[in-house]
């Protein structure tokens, strides 16, 4: 595959060619199949048996697998042979282009709330929030891990995702008093580069249910007779 590089990064690549004759060598043309003419070395370069000279090239990474071919020729110095000889010499190279990413959903007792309230839970009551987590990137990811801002701890049924996998992580709680806000977090590793992380708020409202009570008031002949 070549250097695995994340899309729309930098690449460089690097041509290093040797004098390999007896010979001394000029009018040398450096080509590469995907970039074009490589305006490297100069015209005039002169490279004597054994010596060697690098050029470079430079573009954008493209996303999966990519190849490219450099081409070099030169002929012989004027006055040396007769005639000119040419030679030339070819070499590929590769490099995996990546977009590792990831998603993550979070839901309150089944419900995706974003913004409060969310759902209504009675003080006390049972708390079951729902992680759906998804590598929509273009690359396995290890080490996948989902946290919680409140410290909620969340259970997850493994820790690498393949490209497109789903997984649903839960964890549980008990409803307090008032407005209650909390961020999951996804944090998955790709086989190149920097870790892929995102993040969901969820909410609910924990309210009081007033406790159960009556009243009775007597009268006799229509008065109230307390006393």
């Amino acid at each position: 595959t070549g250097p695995y590089i994340q899309a729309g990064a930098p690449v460089t690549w690097t041509y290093l060619f040797t004098n390999t004759s007896f010979v001394t060598l000029t009018d040398f043309s450096l080509v590469d199949d995907k970039v074009g003419v490589i305006n490297c070395p100069p015209a005039n370069l002169l490279l004597a048996p054994g010596d060697g000279f690098s050029c470079t090239a430079t573009g954008t990474a493209t996303l999966g697998q990519y190849t490219n071919t450099a081409t070099i020729t030169a002929t012989s110095q004027i006055g040396l042979l007769t005639p000119r000889q040419t030679v030339t010499s070819t070499d590929p190279s590769h490099y995996y282009g990546v977009s590792p990413d990831i998603a993550i959903k979070k839901y309150t007792n089944g419900e995706d709330a974003d913004t409060p309230t969310g759902p209504l839970i009675p003080v006390g009551g049972a708390v079951t929030w729902t992680y759906v987590v998804t590598n929509t990137g273009s690359e396995l990811l290890s080490n996948v891990t989902v946290t919680d801002d409140q410290g909620v701890s969340v259970s997850c049924p493994k820790n690498t995702l393949a490209v497109g996998e789903v997984m649903t992580c839960t964890a549980t709680g008990i409803a307090t008093a008032g407005q209650y806000a909390n961020m999951g977090t996804v944090v998955g590793t790709p086989p190149t580069g920097p870790d892929v992380a995102a993040a969901d708020p969820s909410h609910y409202f924990g309210y009081v249910i007033p406790a159960p009570g009556i009243a009775i008031k007597k009268y006799t002949n229509g008065e109230d007779a307390d006393t």
